[in-house]
């Protein structure tokens, strides 16, 4: 194979910061390169500097065996270089159709748009993939993971000749994930280069040919996917071996109540009853669609009630907003770590702190001293990668954005604590640690609330399994013989 992309002795710093470390890496024409490592090894800086979103400060990029200067992310387009984020990005209140040929040309003429032929090819494109999308809906109409699906559409009818997949399936149900596998498989047919990103690896042994990994800044190896197995690739990626992915489960009953919910409803969810005991893990699962978020928004005050009564410790509770959850002993740490999760433009330390911030106050004073020493210790504790904790978290990568919301959650010491795809994004290494630190909180008496797309990871680190299909309760697996990715399918789809 010819090789289309050669990247040689590539150097990034941010300040004091090394992120990437003479990195060499060639990519050949028709191939899929998965890239993989941990968080902060340096993944996604690797590739803005490839789609011109930053400037390398040393190193070589071939294109074709040409030395490529790559100044901004319209001339990697230029070069056929496109990138599928992690989050979508769209406008939402144009339609699906608007939204693709958003920024293509020769679709004016005299400067009226033909919106029949737009519609139509816009129809096509949908249809092509075998997504079940109307040209005509609004993007605000759709779920965050049809969203993602209709990007990589639009990004797909450019005919790019390489495209770089940023965790594209981190907000995909199963289903939409075998979608996209489809997608992939049409442009491996058709010859287009890919360079993939994730975390689940199960999907690179799937679809790479070659893996490429990254640590500490470093291109460390690259491995044929060939008789390459799991624990292998892990050994690489964290340079120690993994020695189990999830603590030993504690044994119930748990049968001190920390948390009751009797008959919650609202337009999302409907009549939602559940108890969870102190020390206890209830892992909260479903398809896209089945309201997860939207129950865990509703116990938050997030979003408004209908009807339902919600008790803490045996005592009944009024919840209308998050202030009011907090100080009743409930902690939520959100899916959307961007959005909801952290304040990007604060300092690690403000973030982490916010949670319980009369901790570190006395006499109107913020004590220093103390607030710095319990942030540096948790940073440590849960391996935030950051030059301090005075580091902003616009600055970290997405994996260390989601530390920081655990690290906050952990800060609140919360009575109950829900956290929705705690380990989203998050590198296999990182996962082990934060499944762990859920299994001490819930050990020291806190009732915990895991919802998780992932049903080998619901599995793996809850005690019960309560499974929601449209806003309803499907089913509730209180055995752990019962708790198998068969059984949790089935109630899935079950009609209620």
């Amino acid at each position: 194979m010819n090789k289309i992309l050669s990247l040689k002795g590539i150097e990034k710093y941010f300040q004091a910061v090394h992120a990437l470390k003479n990195i060499d890496l060639d990519v050949y024409e028709g191939e899929t390169l998965a890239l993989v490592g941990e968080n902060g090894a340096g993944k996604s800086t690797l590739m803005k500097i490839l789609t011109g979103a930053h400037k390398k400060d040393a190193g070589t990029v071939l294109l074709d065996g040409k030395e490529t200067e790559i100044g901004s992310p319209l001339q990697a387009k230029r070069l056929g270089i496109y990138q599928a984020y992690q989050r979508a990005e769209y406008v939402p209140e144009l339609t699906v159709a608007e939204n693709i040929f958003l920024g293509e040309e020769g679709y004016t003429k005299g400067g009226f748009v033909p919106w029949k032929a737009i519609y139509a090819k816009a129809q096509q494109s949908m249809d092509e993939y075998g997504l079940a999308i109307r040209a005509k809906t609004k993007m605000k109409d759709l779920s965050v993971a049809q969203c993602q699906l209709v990007t990589i559409v639009k990004m797909l009818r450019q005919n790019p000749r390489i495209v770089i997949f940023d965790e594209p399936t981190a907000v995909l149900s199963d289903n939409e994930v075998d979608i996209l596998f489809r997608m992939i498989e049409q442009i491996q047919k058709a010859g287009t280069t890919i360079i993939y990103i994730s975390h689940r690896l199960e999907e690179i042994f799937k679809i790479s040919h070659r893996v490429a990994v990254m640590r500490d800044g470093a291109m460390v190896t690259t491995l044929e996917n060939k008789n390459l197995t799991n624990d292998m690739l892990v050994n690489h990626m964290l340079g120690r071996k993994l020695t189990a992915m999830f603590p030993e489960k504690r044994k119930g009953p748990f049968t001190e109540e920390a948390f009751r919910i009797e008959g919650l409803a609202n337009e999302n969810i409907h009549d939602i009853s559940f108890r969870v005991g102190k020390g206890e893990i209830l892992g909260i699962v479903g398809l896209v669609g089945s309201k997860r978020t939207e129950l865990a928004r509703a116990i938050y005050g997030i979003d408004r009630l209908e009807s339902g009564s919600v008790y803490i410790e045996g005592k009944q509770v009024k919840i209308r907003s998050p202030y009011e959850a907090i100080k009743n002993g409930i902690f939520l740490a959100p899916e959307d770590r961007k959005g909801e999760g952290v304040v990007a433009e604060r300092s690690i330390k403000e973030n982490v702190t916010y949670s319980d911030i009369d901790r570190f106050f006395s006499f109107g004073m913020v004590k220093r001293r103390q607030e710095t020493e319990y942030v540096n210790e948790i940073k440590e504790q849960i391996h935030i990668k950051a030059p301090s904790i005075e580091t902003l978290c616009r600055q970290l990568s997405g994996g260390n954005q989601q530390k920081v919301v655990v690290a906050k959650a952990l800060t609140a010491h919360p009575k109950v604590l829900i956290f929705d795809e705690p380990t989203q994004g998050i590198d296999v290494g990182a996962k082990a640690e934060i499944y762990t630190l859920i299994h001490q909180l819930a050990g020291q008496g806190t009732a915990v609330i895991v919802i998780s797309s992932e049903t080998e990871e619901a599995i793996g680190i809850a005690d019960r399994l309560l499974v929601m299909r449209e806003g309803k309760i499907s089913g509730m697996l209180t055995e752990e013989q019962d708790m198998t990715s068969e059984n949790i399918i089935a109630l899935m789809y079950r009609s209620n």
